[in-house]
């Protein structure tokens, strides 16, 4: 296993959107101002979540920092389990969804200077900065029940060409840990958002 697997807790704040919410964010100091949602048609699954439908939970503001958060599902009973991917383009930042059944897993997001699988093998990502994100206690197979069918059955790469946004990528799936490469344009602000009812993870990059 390599070193960075467990996901550190992070504190997390409420907000009463569903992730298409304004907050600032992007490179160097500067900032932007996302608003409200645009729905995309662009390159593939398009996330189309409509402001103030679901309960968020969000890791505070904008950054290029590392953010991580914690969830405890029970397991293997209610094992968070992969079962979309989704993309869509918004007024200010560009989204990538990973909806679970069942609960959210922990997770943890962050910048690397090269994504790599878990053999150690380099991925390449489209564009010039790289998202590596890792999400545990997580399946993209029901474990649970045989024969054991893939709960994800979509595309391994997307390509959507957003603005920022340029590829998602599921790199790994290994002993209840799946990993994912987001390729993106440039380094940019990025927000971290827990949205419930389905369980979905967004990650939103400033555009």
């Amino acid at each position: 296993m390599r070193p960075g697997r467990l996901v550190a807790a992070c504190l997390l704040a409420a907000v009463a959107a569903s992730g298409c919410s304004g907050g600032s964010g992007g490179s160097g100091g500067s900032s932007a101002t996302p608003t409200s949602a645009v729905t995309s048609t662009a390159g593939g699954p398009t996330d189309t979540t409509a402001a103030g439908t679901a309960t968020t939970t969000a890791s505070e503001g904008w950054t290029t920092a590392t953010k991580a958060g914690t969830n405890n599902p029970k397991v293997p009973e209610d094992m968070p389990m992969l079962v979309a991917i989704r993309t869509g383009s918004h007024d200010g930042y560009d989204r990538v969804v990973l909806e679970f059944r069942n609960d959210l897993p922990s997770w943890r997001v962050g910048y690397v200077d090269e994504v790599t699988s878990e053999s150690g093998a380099t991925v390449p990502l489209e564009g010039a900065a790289s998202l590596f994100v890792q999400v545990d206690p997580a399946w993209g197979h029901d474990q649970n029940t045989p024969p054991h069918e893939a709960t994800y059955t979509g595309p391994r790469s997307l390509t959507p060409g957003y603005p920022t946004l340029r590829q998602v990528r599921w790199v790994d799936e290994f002993e209840g840990h799946l990993t994912f490469g987001v390729g993106l344009q440039r380094r940019v602000g990025f927000r971290v958002l827990e949205l419930r009812g389905p369980p979905r993870l967004a990650i939103d990059v400033a555009s």
